[in-house]
């Protein structure tokens, strides 16, 4: 098992960056960075990462065709790993519907559309010319003129099964979102192995990863309040229905997905009980978080990607819990 830490962009960049440097000092494994729509940009800040830190891995995530055509990816992408050298992977999705709306964007045909992304992206990597009629992109010959034939593990970040079953089919590694409760975690990995199957796959032959939110602090009861607000924030999607249904907790997702659309984060949260932040993620005192923590490491993630947020002390917190894992 690695174990990585992952970045929503709601902090600041300095803020990202000093967590880096320490996480790598505590044993982490991975960095990965959300591109959250509005938020810091998940490759510029991998890139500053590079230079702060020496072995872990940097994970720019999760990118959606419908907004970053494919060869500018794979430019990024291999400067990055001209910077930090075979240090790289990238995570790819659909997206968050609002988000694409927001931007004029519709997801038609989704699981067509990451298939075809994922094959121009491992094209363009090994220094291939792409021709490509997709449903989003129209690739006429597009090729890299540098980082030709770069070692890049694709990722697919997803919680619907048509996109999960062919993450197990095509995908280096699967990654679930944050905001999961642990019965929904084992229902997508099994999908995930499912696909693999019928592609006469190992299943654990496909990485499977997970974003678990966690705040941690002195003050337990202000930790779940915290984390509240970003599942608020990650319930603004449509794809986390049935997650949340299978809580068992009361939530009117509804009201929840409108109060995003009016921009009303406040709202949002309001309208979670506190003890979702139990049941969707890990939050409370180091003692709550370890017992809470050891639950979502025992389903079978390959890599559990851990939140590290907060004030400066409860990011400090939050490492030295996780440097006991790594330790263990």
């Amino acid at each position: 098992m690695r174990l990585g830490i992952y970045f929503d962009g709601f902090s600041s960049t300095n803020e990202i960056l000093e967590t880096c440097q320490r996480a790598e000092d505590v044993g982490i494994d991975s960095l990965w960075f959300a591109q959250h729509m509005g938020y810091r940009e998940a490759t510029v800040l991998a890139g500053a990462a590079a230079a702060m830190t020496k072995k872990a891995t940097l994970v720019p995530t999760a990118i959606t065709p419908y907004l970053w055509p494919a060869l500018p990816v794979a430019m990024s992408m291999a400067t990055l790993d001209e910077i930090a050298p075979g240090r790289t992977k990238i995570a790819v999705s659909v997206g968050n519907v609002l988000n694409l709306g927001e931007s004029g964007v519709e997801a038609v045909k989704p699981v067509r559309v990451i298939r075809e992304y994922v094959a121009a992206l491992r094209g363009l990597f090994a220094g291939q010319a792409v021709h490509q009629d997709g449903e989003v992109q129209k690739l006429r010959g597009a090729h890299m003129e540098f980082g030709k034939d770069i070692d890049v593990p694709i990722y697919v970040a997803s919680t619907g099964p048509q996109v999960l079953k062919l993450a197990g089919q095509i995908a280096d590694g699967i990654l679930l979102s944050a905001g999961m409760t642990l019965a929904n975690c084992r229902r997508c990995l099994d999908i995930v192995d499912d696909g693999a199957r019928a592609e006469s796959r190992d299943p654990n032959a496909v990485r499977k990863a997970g974003f678990i939110n966690f705040n941690v602090s002195q003050d337990g009861q202000a930790a779940k309040t915290a984390l509240l607000r970003k599942l608020a924030y990650l319930f603004r999607s449509k794809g986390h229905a049935e997650n949340i249904r299978s809580s068992g907790l009361d939530i009117d997702h509804a009201a929840i997905i409108a109060a995003l659309g009016r921009r009303d984060l406040d709202a949002a949260t309001r309208l979670l009980p506190i003890e979702a932040a139990d049941v969707f993620g890990v939050a409370g005192t180091p003692n709550e978080c370890r017992d809470r923590l050891e639950a979502y490491l025992s389903i079978g993630l390959h890599e559990p990607i851990i939140e590290v947020s907060g004030n400066p002390e409860e990011r400090l917190l939050a490492l030295k819990v996780i440097r006991d894992l790594v330790g263990r």
